[in-house]
């Protein structure tokens, strides 16, 4: 595959990946509230979310991993790439089966505690729900290993295509099995067994694509066990600052300010997060064509930082000068009248959103070289340090938008200690990174990144 059909490929991978999440969150409750009670749907959204936290977690060896394995291949030692490979493969099968089992043991204890022996959901079958969701877990992590083998051949984006196709038939499955059952555990088993079989099937496309990689001669794992167990575990640690900076601030205005003012809250914020659509396809293509870069690698790097941070401001602007524009009468339209726009808010739920985009292309280059873990643990402890500084306001009785501004404080501690950690990588002075900016050399960067798309 040419790098630019790779490229293109990959901006297309990455939209679909934004559309199916969008997909997904907007047409899985209906489809439960048209065929179940509002009891069964709670009960199966207290049970669901431990799973989809988890199954998360075969994303972070499967970076780390790809990365690994990635460049040994691209330096030509194809058993240390098997080695990678193998010993990503090895630590997620047995990380996920633990937590998988430790996921089921614990909602023994806990179902009853939650579930009301009278109600219409049984208890019995929410045990059964949760040792199917266990084997889901294991299923979804073993589809994202695979993601290795699709990267050293150059093909990362079959692997996205096939993983999101994966989540687009699952809101199939889920109307099956709501519609002819109101049983959690047919659910769960419906799901796990669909999640196991779209794993067999990836694994069989990654043994056509790359069967190098599966081949025997891998070598001892240790070396790579030692390299891989810190990127993956910052990699891991992604969704844990998702739920610090969006349930947490969702159940801090929730008990701060009443229900009426979260749900004005809560679609302000859906439209401000329409900017991370950006964010996400700028960071997941940066960080997977890093490792495909020729030539001098830095000088690449460097130029692709200052044109995509100099992007991500002008999107950002933009964004905010349209959304201030429409943003009341959007928000009217999408709640049906029922919550007001507020500018304040938007505004601080704007600025954080900004930080994040630029902060993709300063975190996409240190992931690209798993040197990304001390910027995540900063940006983990900044997160709950800011929720922490945030319901100490919302005690004091400050007002929403005032609230809000330690949330941009939390991705503040994403951006500055990632752009410093990638300028030391880089060899780049800050000085000379703000004057690039603003070269000649941006505008041809920009330019031809346009055409580019424009050519898709």
């Amino acid at each position: 595959m040419s790098d630019q059909r790779r490229l293109l490929r990959g901006i297309s991978a990455n939209l679909m990946a934004v559309a199916t999440r969008i997909a997904v969150q907007f047409a899985t409750l209906p489809i439960f509230f048209a065929s179940w009670s509002v009891e069964a749907v709670g009960s199966w959204l207290i049970l669901f979310a431990v799973p989809a936290y988890v199954a998360l977690v075969g994303n972070g060896f499967a970076g780390a991993g790809g990365t690994a394995a990635l460049a040994a291949a691209q330096a030509g030692d194809l058993p240390r790439a098997r080695q990678d490979f193998r010993a990503a493969w090895t630590i997620s099968a047995f990380s996920t089966a633990a937590l998988a089992l430790v996921f089921t043991s614990a909602a023994m204890f806990l179902i009853p505690s939650v579930v009301d022996y009278d109600g219409e959901v049984a208890i019995w079958d929410m045990a059964k729900a949760a040792a199917w969701l266990a084997l889901y877990i294991f299923a979804s992590s073993q589809m994202a290993i695979f993601d290795i083998p699709y990267r050293v051949a150059g093909r990362y984006p079959d692997h996205i295509f096939l993983y999101n196709a994966t989540s687009l038939l699952e809101i199939v499955v889920i109307a099956a099995a709501v519609t002819f059952s109101d049983s959690l555990s047919t659910l769960a088993m419906s799901l796990a067994l669909f999640r196991c079989i779209s794993a067999l099937w990836i694994f069989l496309s990654a043994r056509r694509i790359a069967p190098q990689m599966f081949e025997s001669g891998h070598g001892d794992m240790q070396s790579s066990l030692t390299d891989l167990w810190r990127p993956s575990l910052a990699f891991m640690l992604m969704p844990l600052v998702f739920g610090l900076n969006l349930q947490g601030y969702l159940l801090l205005v929730g008990a701060s300010f009443g229900a009426v003012l979260l749900a004005g809250f809560a679609a302000t914020r859906t439209l401000t997060r329409l900017l991370d659509l950006f964010s996400n396809v700028a960071y997941g293509l940066q960080f997977y064509e890093s490792g495909y870069i020729k030539g001098d690698k830095r000088a690449v790097q460097r130029r692709l930082l200052a044109t995509m941070s100099l992007v991500s401001l002008a999107i950002a602007v933009v964004f905010a000068l349209v959304l201030f524009l429409v943003g009341p009468w959007l928000q009217d339209l999408y709640t049906m009248g029922q919550t007001t726009f507020s500018t304040p808010v938007a505004l601080a739920l704007i600025l954080a959103a900004t930080l994040r985009a630029l902060a993709a292309a300063p975190m996409a280059i240190l992931a690209a070289d798993n040197a990304h873990a001390p910027v995540i643990v900063i940006y983990v402890a900044g997160s709950a340090i800011a929720l922490m500084l945030a319901a100490m306001l919302a005690l004091a009785g400050s007002t929403l938008p005032v609230v809000l501004l330690p949330l941009v404080l939390a991705e503040a501690s994403q951006l500055v200690p990632g752009l410093r950690r990638a300028f030391a990588s880089l060899e780049l002075a800050p000085r000379e990174f703000f004057a690039s900016l603003t070269s000649p050399e941006r505008m041809e960067d920009t330019k031809l990144l346009w055409q580019a798309l424009r050519s898709k």
